[in-house]
């Protein structure tokens, strides 16, 4: 799908830019296990089976606190952790960020139960950040076909097994696993409703929202209409302004826009949706 974008004014609110630096090109998630145990063996056959990458004992790094159970290897160039916690996540932060999941009925209920947590994380700085996220969502995607494995915590979302299992299927054909890099999530108050993004700002880029008056709110749509143009930034590594504007055709011309942001912390990017 083309996107095609002008810009109208060369002023922008740089200054006023909420400061993400440090989340960029930061992966960090948990796997949601019922119980305080994991079999790396599994995962690591899961892993080539899955991907066709196999973590050779060559690759491990020595650690002294591995105890036979720690993945702590380079892979692709980019040092990987997996590795057990047993201990749920503290202060109710995985509980939280279930409530916003509005695709998992039962997700918080559930997500109560974990009892431990298998960190899945990418440690160093790498100038392709989009190969970074895709090799995180193949490790969590593996980590995640453990026995015990109830649902995978990533900051902004918590998702069931089955569901992030799915989303990345895609990547394997090619297409970046946009669901699972980004968070598509929905906001509203009694004049509007709209979607947001969280995890935009690990590649970098602003956040975005859309909203429109609640009586003409097709969610699906303008849900649709967001993820098409997070994956255009992404892929293509767009930055978008203040002040320009962008289109599905050359004709249409929808204004973006510099804010304080309404469901996400900081400044977002707020684009204009005619329901087209």
């Amino acid at each position: 799908m083309g996107f095609f974008g002008k810009k109208k004014k060369e002023e922008h609110h740089e200054e006023n830019d909420f400061d993400y630096s440090k989340d960029v090109g930061s992966f960090a998630g948990f796997v949601l296990l019922s119980e305080p145990e994991w079999d790396k063996d599994k995962f690591l056959e899961d892993f080539k089976e899955d991907w066709g990458i196999e973590i050779a004992e060559e690759d491990h790094i020595d650690d002294p606190d591995d105890d036979g159970k720690l993945v702590y290897a380079d892979v692709e160039g980019l040092r990987v952790v997996v590795g057990l916690i047993e201990a749920p996540v503290p202060d109710g932060e995985a509980e939280y960020w279930a409530q916003g999941n509005y695709m998992w009925k039962d997700g918080v209920e559930i997500v109560k139960t974990h009892k431990a947590q298998l960190i899945v994380c990418i440690l160093g700085d790498s100038p392709d950040i989009l190969a970074k996220g895709k090799l995180y969502v193949k490790l969590a995607a593996s980590a995640l076909k453990q026995e015990n494995a109830i649902a995978f915590y990533n900051e902004g979302a918590v998702f069931p097994p089955d569901m992030y299992i799915a989303f990345c299927e895609p990547m394997k054909g090619g297409a970046l696993p946009i669901l699972n890099l980004v968070w598509f999530g929905i906001y509203g108050n009694d004049k509007q409703i709209g979607v947001y993004t969280y995890g935009m700002r690990r590649f970098g880029k602003q956040e975005m929202e859309v909203y429109v008056p609640r009586e003409n709110a097709d969610l699906n749509n303008i849900r649709a209409f967001l993820l098409d143009i997070a994956d255009y930034v992404l892929s293509g590594n767009v930055t978008l302004k203040d002040g320009e504007t962008i289109g599905f055709t050359a004709e249409q011309k929808l204004p973006i826009t510099l804010s304080k942001g309404i469901a996400v912390d900081g400044n977002t990017l707020k684009i204009a949706y005619d329901g087209k």
